[in-house]
């Protein structure tokens, strides 16, 4: 799975970030609340299956930053 195919698949699970890219910071994002982080958390576990922790989402700064969460 690229990157892009990252991005995408996120978007799709997660609704604040729709719109997002790359460089989209979270925190100016409208939606980006606890539930955001959750879904997130859901999105690594189920698609990807990896488990991240709230913290780590919450350290993230941009919508990169989520996607650097990913291990190959």
């Amino acid at each position: 799975m690229t990157r892009a195919d990252r991005l995408h698949a996120l978007r799709q699970d997660v609704d604040a970030l729709a719109d997002a890219d790359e460089g989209t910071v979270l925190a100016a994002l409208p939606r980006w609340d606890s539930l955001a982080i959750l879904l997130v958390l859901s999105h690594y576990e189920h698609t990807h299956k990896q488990a991240v922790t709230g913290a780590q989402i919450r350290a993230c700064r941009t919508v990169a930053e989520l996607l650097d969460l990913y291990v190959a």
